[in-house]
Formats: structure tokens, C-alpha cells, sequence
């Protein structure tokens, strides 16, 4: 098992985003039933993300837009997307993204804080809950990247987490293992399953 944390620092290497957006649209939050509530197991996050195989048309569809999370008038998240599908079934909403997203999360003082990227993605009705699929890749603030095929965003706890396999690259090496868990913006993080490690000399930097 592998432990990181660390303090925050401002990182140059993720100021700059290629900006997607034609409009800016704000996300309103949506009544989300008890049954779509979600307990993150590996079945549930598939069943959700195979929710709309009977053909459901969506309600919305939007190409290259962003949508704004703020808090008392400040912006928390940043979410650009290729394309945006939303969805109402009864009582419940979901929303699918693809065509390639990023989420940046932000600090109280405005700064970019970590950078979550992916080729798709699921949001509930009430944006709560996002996974994160295919190609998955998260930039920390210090400039440390994750790599995986699935991330699992629980917006509540502020958690990050994932069960399939992970690659960490550090300045000073990368580190292999199975399953992780993190808070949002990736900055102290756990490794369940540690599968190797390699550190690179100082003449390979």
C-alpha cells in the first residue's frame, strides 16, 4: 500500500486549456429519484453507464460547450465537453459526455488546483456523482499524473477513486498498482495494491 500528501503548490504546466466552448451554459440541478442513487459498486457503475442501450433518445444534445460550478460566486469546477447528452427517464436525469472532456477543479483563490481528462463520461441528475472512462489521465497541482480506464469522482466526499489498475508518474519515478483513492483534486492519495515501482537516475530527468 502507498501513501502520498502533499501541501499545495501552483503548477505552470497546467495553466493553459484549449478552450472547447461556443457558449457557456450553467448547469441547474435536477431532483436525482432514490433509486438512481448510486452505491459505486463495479455493477451498479455498469449498469449505469449501459442505462441508455435501449435506445433512449436524449432530451438535449450539445457540442463543445462548458458548464460552470460556482459557490458563492466563485467558480469551483470547470467541465468542457465535445458533446453533452442529457437525459430524463420518470423522476431521473443523467447526463452522458463523450467525444473527449476535462474537468478542472479550482482552489478558493481561483487557482487551478488539478485537471481530470477522459474520452466519456456519466454525471447524475444532480451532479453529484461523475465517472470518468477511457483514456483517463489527472494532473495534480504539483504536476503528478494518473492514468487509468476508469476514475469515479463522488463530488459529497470530495473523494476520487478507482479499482483498475493505475499508473503514477512522479518527477522522480512512476509507480504501478491496482485500485486508489484520493481526494478531488488528487493531491493526497492511497494505492491499494502496489504492483511496481521504478525511479529514474538523476541523468534521466
Amino acid at each position: 500500500m502507498f501513501w502520498r500528501k502533499h501541501h499545495h503548490k501552483n503548477c505552470p504546466i497546467i495553466r493553459d486549456l484549449k478552450s472547447f466552448s461556443e457558449k457557456i451554459l450553467y448547469l441547474l440541478p435536477a431532483a436525482f429519484a432514490a433509486g438512481m442513487l448510486l452505491s459505486c459498486t463495479s455493477n451498479s457503475i455498469e449498469e449505469v453507464l449501459e442505462f441508455n442501450k435501449d435506445g433512449i433518445e436524449p432530451l438535449r444534445t450539445t457540442l463543445g460547450v462548458t458548464y460552470m460550478f460556482t459557490d458563492s460566486g466563485k467558480v469551483k469546477n470547470e467541465l468542457q465537453s465535445g458533446k453533452v447528452e442529457q437525459f430524463q427517464v420518470a423522476d431521473s436525469s443523467y447526463s452522458i459526455l463523450s467525444k473527449g472532456f476535462s474537468l478542472t477543479f479550482y482552489t478558493k483563490d481561483q487557482e487551478i488546483d488539478g485537471i481530470l481528462t477522459a474520452k466519456n463520461g456519466f454525471i447524475n441528475g444532480d451532479n453529484s456523482l461523475m465517472i470518468a472512462r477511457d483514456s483517463v489521465v489527472f494532473v495534480n497541482n504539483i504536476g503528478e499524473t494518473l492514468r487509468t480506464e476508469e476514475l469515479i469522482w463522488v463530488q459529497d466526499s470530495a473523494q476520487v477513486y478507482t479499482d483498475k489498475f493505475v499508473t503514477i508518474e512522479q518527477a522522480d519515478g512512476v509507480i504501478y498498482g491496482k485500485g486508489m483513492v484520493s481526494d478531488q483534486n488528487f493531491t493526497n492519495y492511497r494505492i491499494k495494491e502496489v504492483t511496481g515501482e521504478l525511479y529514474l537516475k538523476e541523468e534521466d530527468k
